[in-house]
This record gives structure tokens, sequence and C-alpha cells, in this order.
């Protein structure tokens, strides 16, 4: 039913502050940008190699981006799945009693969009989409998944599943950091989700504070030590944590618009 990710939402205050530092930090740069008065936003997207970023700036704070940056500041707002035909997806998502947001499709920045609600997707607001805007791009950097903080693993796994018909991929544990995930199949890209086995790290304060939810973003790249010095050069912190032969390098949310950015060795 889904058959990728296509983008990942952005809420920001000032989205030229905010394309300028995708481009500055990443090299991403806008490849459409559009005010859409009936939603009370400004919005913009930024491709990298295999999604998208839509980075979306109110204009009216009694709209729905108006008033999550008003609650909840800036950072990701939701996630959008590309689908075949919107209409018979909707039509399987009702027969699967997955909550809506509308109960049909309307016009959206990248084609004829609806919005499942955040508790049918165990905290994400996810919105599903028949594309007809496309944004093709030559940048290496691409999204390897996204990191989803979950209070219970398998239930989320199990409900994206057999709600969304996503391919599970593998199971795994981080016994150090006390993080259980499930992988799910999002194309070319992979959806996580991660659970924390204790009541203390990130994950676990992530739900304390904001509830279940996309935690961060993971970019893949060629040279993750020449980006993270890079990041580094322009004022930004990244925390690195050595991980047996790996090393996760995050971009911390507080310098990136609400983003945890985490960056990835190809």
């Amino acid at each position: 039913m889904f058959k990728r990710i296509d983008h990942i939402g952005v809420v920001v205050r000032d989205i030229k502050e905010a394309t300028d530092a995708y481009e500055r930090l990443f090299g991403l740069k806008v490849a459409a940008q559009e005010t859409i008065e009936e939603r009370g936003l400004i919005a913009a997207l930024v491709p990298t190699s295999n999604v998208r970023f839509e980075i979306m700036q109110p204009i009216n704070p009694e709209s729905a981006v108006g008033r999550f940056i008003e609650r909840r500041g800036e950072g990701i707002q939701h996630i959008c799945f590309e689908v075949e035909d919107i209409r018979a997806t909707i039509a399987t998502l009702k027969e699967r009693e997955v909550q809506l947001i509308q109960g049909e499709p309307e016009g959206g920045f990248v084609g004829e969009v609806e919005f499942i609600h955040p508790r049918a997707a165990n905290g994400v607001l996810t919105e599903i989409a028949q594309i007809t805007r496309h944004t093709p791009t030559e940048h290496d950097l691409r999204v390897h998944h996204v990191t989803i903080a979950a209070t219970d693993r398998d239930a989320a796994v199990e409900n994206w599943s057999k709600s969304f018909d996503l391919k599970l991929n593998r199971m795994s544990e981080r016994e150090s950091a006390g993080i259980i995930a499930g992988w799910l199949d999002a194309g070319d890209a992979e959806v996580e989700f991660a659970q924390q086995t204790s009541d203390e790290g990130p994950l676990a304060r992530f739900i304390e504070e904001r509830g279940a939810g996309v935690f961060g973003i993971v970019l893949e790249t060629d040279d993750a030590e020449g980006l993270t010095e890079h990041v580094r050069s322009q004022g930004l912190r990244v925390i690195e944590d050595p991980e047996g032969d790996n090393v996760i390098r995050v971009v911390h949310p507080q310098d990136f618009f609400g983003t945890l950015i985490m960056i990835n060795q190809r």
C-alpha cells in the first residue's frame, strides 16, 4: 500500500533561514516553493537523493502548522508516504478502521493527499499522497531511515505492518544503549521503531516530554567525518557516540530547527 517515504514535513519559524541552513550545512537546495493561503503556510521542497524535506512556515497562527509551532515549537510535524492510487488506499484504510483526518483526498503541495490521525499511527501524523509534483536531484546525500520513538516496539511494528502493508526487514537490539528496534521497509529508505528498555535514555526522555512520535532522521553520506566537521565549522553541536565499529553522529536539535539529524557513513 505505502510505496515509499516521499517527504518529511518540518515546521519552522523562518523558511528562508531554514532553507539557507539546509543548503549551507548539507548542500540541499530548494526545488520548489509556494505560498498556500488556504493552509496558512509557505512550503518548500528540499530533496535528498531519495526523500524530500517539506519545510513549512506558518503565515496564519490558527492554521495546523501555526498551532503546531505554538504548542510544540519547531520540528518534525509529519511523514508523507507515496501511494499509487489515493482513493483506493483511503478505501482500504477505512475497511481496516484506520482513523483518517478528512476521509477523502484533497489537493496538496505534492499532489492529492490525505492524513492519518496520529492515534492510528503510533503517535505519527502520517500523510499519504498520490504524487504529481516531482523534484529530481543528483545530490548523493540520502535519508537512510526515520527513527520513531515507540512505547511498545512490537505493537508499533505489528500495527504498521497490518495497517499500511510495510514489510518487516529485521529486529535489532543495542544492549549498550538499552534500545530495541524494529525496521520496516519503506521503499528506498526504512522506518525504525525504537523503544528504550529502561526509564532512562534519549528515547525515554523524548517520550516523557513529547509522547511517541518521530525522534530523528538519519542522513547517509560517503564522508560522514567530513560532513560532521563541516557542520561543526558552521557553529552547530555534533555529539559523537562510538558504538562498536560505528560512530553515531548527532546534530543537536536545538541547533537545527528542532530536528534531530544523525549523520551515517554509507
